[in-house]
């Protein structure tokens, strides 16, 4: 299965985005990654914070990592998600209002970085950008008053470089010493040996089981699928296909009693 990992890249071109428009780009923009510790992000807040392309301090901005999708086609198998994407703009008002700091509060950035990403689409990583409901929230930290926080939030589908193709579900065909339920069920009662038969278009490699546990090639209980099977005592026979590039069917299964 090819696949390109295009959260993070999405994530830096948010940044470059933010950074290259010249309003917001004078003030230092980095990037929070998945995984960063309290001590890491710590450092990032302080730089940011810190003195900006004018030369001014006191406001700066992180792009959040993407931790948050949701499937938006849920009848579409495989199609793709639905992400979160979330820029954090911090401002230490003491410094911000003072000679040294921009004097612009936080809310003119923020409302600015949301005009911005509202006419801009990562071609070629996402579909669109959409503005969230709301699209900011702004709060102040009761223990820290000097410091305010504004979240701008979009979501973004991604764009689709290789869908998943799913390998069609193994038809299984049984002749031989066995009758079928009348129940309609996949099930057969066994008067003697049956032999099962296994097709699946499309497919690189069947494998199958007869002891109920999941047939796939890291299974030590499973059998690559080469010439039909016989069967001669009761089991669950259930059997998957898999083929480069898609990812594997549905499984099969077809119950044998006596």
């Amino acid at each position: 299965m090819r696949y390109r990992d295009l959260w993070p890249l999405i994530q830096k071109d948010i940044l470059g985005a933010l950074q290259a428009d010249d309003f917001l780009g004078t003030r230092q923009g980095v990037l929070v990654e998945p995984g960063d510790v309290d001590s890491v992000i710590n450092v990032k807040l302080a730089k940011v914070v810190g003195a900006g392309l004018d030369g001014k301090n006191g406001v700066g901005f992180l792009v959040l990592p993407i931790e948050r999708a949701e499937d938006d086609n849920v009848s579409l198998p495989g199609g793709p998600l639905k992400l979160t994407l979330r820029i954090q703009w911090v401002e230490n008002v003491v410094i911000n209002q003072s000679s040294a700091g921009t004097q612009t509060p936080i809310r003119i950035y923020a409302s600015w970085t949301e005009k911005l990403l509202k006419l801009y689409t990562p071609v070629g990583l996402t579909q669109s950008l959409a503005p969230a409901r709301p699209v900011i929230s702004e709060f102040t930290d009761d223990t820290n008053k000097q410091l305010r926080v504004g979240i701008v939030e979009f979501t973004a589908v991604e764009a689709d470089f290789k869908p998943f193709n799913r390998v069609q579900r193994p038809a299984i065909s049984v002749t031989g010493a066995a009758v079928a339920s009348p129940s309609g069920a996949a099930s057969y009662q066994l008067t003697g040996p049956a032999t099962v038969t296994v097709s699946a278009p499309g497919a690189d490699t069947i494998f199958y089981t007869t002891d109920g546990s999941h047939p796939y090639e890291g299974n030590a209980q499973a059998t690559p699928y080469t010439q039909p099977v016989v069967i001669g005592t009761p089991c669950l026979f259930r059997a998957r296909a898999f083929a480069r590039y898609s990812t594997g069917s549905d499984t099969a299964a077809v119950n044998f009693f006596v």
